[in-house]
């Protein structure tokens, strides 16, 4: 029986990696915490929230698809800040992904976007707002920087200025898997890099800052400031210490924290693609000279790690200074904190929620982002009551996440019987060559099949492969399908789901799950 590959197309090409925790939780005390949410805007694509620093108390919420929006007095503003649909180039991983505000904002009125344009490369952009203090003008971009991105994927993010005026993105290593360019150790590309530069200059798009770890060295660009990065999706420094910390998508096996203290001089190699968190992704690597993760989780407890902010906010005392976090897939919000030479970190709160990102409004409250939920203030007031809801036959639809491209499902609920149907579509986990002979399509496409039962939003299901078969042939010599795992799907509402599962040879896993099409939620919402 062959192995099967359930996510090679989200973030990964190779067979997940069983192992544990890395790191044990032992903070009983954030575990105690009694963390709630409160939904403040329906908004779905709000990718990076940020404040302007102008003592105004707006916040600014990116839409990927290329708009900012003003959150003001509890609402989300009918106007636009900012408006670049006509230059972004949105879908799966790229679009607008990031706002960050000049020092002097309130003097100068300009700020910084990091975005996907026409034709694929990310583009680091300065505006400036109009005679409207709720509208920038869009005409007055001044492009500092273009990074071309040799894949769809890990465009990155996320911009932010550090305590010492300059300003940090990070980059991820162009996309694909497994590196192809290698981009994470290669000081010639920005690719897969944390940088540092002043844009804060009348004279040109940016300057490279004199005390850059890399500066005067030939062999590697002299914007980087760390390097051995995946897709660090979010940055963030802390408000009151100026540490930073870096949250990295991990491929097959690994999410991860890394984390740099204020007095760093810069130059830390983070490993990839030498390691994937603690773990080398080839048989005796040599791991000289890398700083490894300071938290790290397996893909048994997620599968896309959303960052983060330290909690310097009124209503949570007892977070003072814990590093909050969240997984994608599981909907799972962290806590990690430093206690002396160790780092301790716990679970705080388990939502229904595919989690895109935090963001620190200017009096240091914190706020999540996400894709079936809206965004939530991290607060002290009433949680909002989970929808009720249960599966019925609306579910019946096909079933596709950006987050795991290349795979995809067809689902069937047979209300009479309690039974649900699934034929979903992936790849072997060992893709044979390109050149390989195949009667359709790439080579190594498989469909795997699921049946079971429902109960109230959660399926479980028998997982089975199917071997044999001729297109079109009258013969087609179909062996019956072996049971190879199980899966479970547990449904937040009629559009959004997670699948958890169990495979032989594979490992266990998640994956999210989202409707194709939105019109078909309709019965699933009147049957309810």
């Amino acid at each position: 029986m062959k192995k099967i590959d359930l996510t090679c197309f989200r973030r990964i090409s190779r067979p997940m990696l069983p192992g544990l925790l890395c790191i044990a939780f032992s903070a009983a005390a954030l575990a105690e915490v009694d963390l709630q949410l409160t939904k403040v805007s329906d908004l779905q694509d709000v990718v990076d929230i940020n404040h302007a620093g102008d003592g105004s108390g707006r916040l600014f919420f990116v839409e990927q698809p290329g708009v900012v929006v003003i959150h003001a007095d509890g609402e989300d503003q009918a106007q636009p800040f900012l408006d670049i649909t006509d230059r972004v180039l949105f879908g799966g991983e790229r679009g607008l992904l990031s706002i960050a505000f000049a020092r002097d904002y309130a003097q100068s009125g300009r700020f910084y976007v990091w975005y996907t344009r026409s034709g694929g490369d990310t583009v680091l952009s300065r505006f400036t707002v109009g005679n409207d203090p709720d509208q920038a003008d869009a005409s007055s971009e001044e492009v500092l920087l273009v990074v071309e991105q040799p894949y769809s994927n890990h465009n990155g993010g996320r911009l932010r200025f550090g305590p010492d005026g300059m300003l940090y993105l990070g980059l991820g290593d162009g996309g694909s898997a497994n590196d192809p360019l290698g981009a994470g150790q290669d000081g010639t590309t920005l690719l897969g890099k944390l940088i540092r530069i002043d844009v804060e200059t009348q004279d040109a798009s940016y300057v490279i800052p004199a005390d850059n770890p890399f500066v005067g060295d030939d062999t590697t660009r002299n914007e980087i400031w760390a390097t051995g990065l995946r897709n660090p999706w979010r940055i963030s420094f802390d408000r009151h210490t100026g540490d930073l910390f870096i949250a990295d998508v991990g491929q097959s096996a690994r999410e991860e924290v890394n984390f740099q203290p204020a007095s760093s001089n810069g130059g830390e190699n983070y490993g990839w693609q030498v390691m994937e968190g603690s773990l080398c992704t080839t048989e005796g690597c040599d791991q000289t000279g890398l700083t490894l993760p300071v938290f790290e989780y397996d893909h048994g407890q997620g599968c896309s790690i959303s960052g983060g902010e330290v909690y310097r906010g009124m209503a949570y005392p007892e977070l003072n200074g814990t590093y909050l976090f969240a997984d994608y897939c599981q909907g799972t919000i962290w806590g990690l904190r430093q206690n002396g030479a160790q780092w301790e970190g716990s679970v705080l709160l388990s939502t229904i929620y595919q989690v895109l990102t935090f963001g620190e409004a200017g009096d240091g409250s914190l706020y999540m982002a996400t894709t079936n939920g809206g965004v939530f203030l991290l607060s002290d007031g009433d949680v909002q009551p989970e929808p009720v809801f249960a599966i019925n036959a609306g579910m019946n639809d096909a079933w596709y996440e950006q987050a795991t491209a290349g795979q995809g499902m067809l689902i069937s609920v047979f209300e009479e019987q309690g039974s649900m149907f699934l034929a979903w579509f992936t790849f072997d986990a060992e893709r044979p060559p390109e050149d390989t002979p195949s009667i359709l399509g790439e080579p190594g496409h498989r469909w795997l099949t699921a049946q079971g039962s429902y109960s109230g939003t959660t399926a479980t299901l028998d997982v089975y492969v199917s071997s044999g078969g001729i297109f079109d042939s009258p013969e087609p010599e179909v062996g019956p399908p072996d049971k190879v795992g199980t899966a479970s799907i547990a449904w937040s509402d009629c559009r959004n789901a997670v699948m958890t599962y169990d495979i032989d040879g594979v490992g266990s896993g998640s994956i999210p799950l989202r409707r194709v099409v939105d019109d078909n939620a309709s019965l699933c919402e009147a049957l309810q």
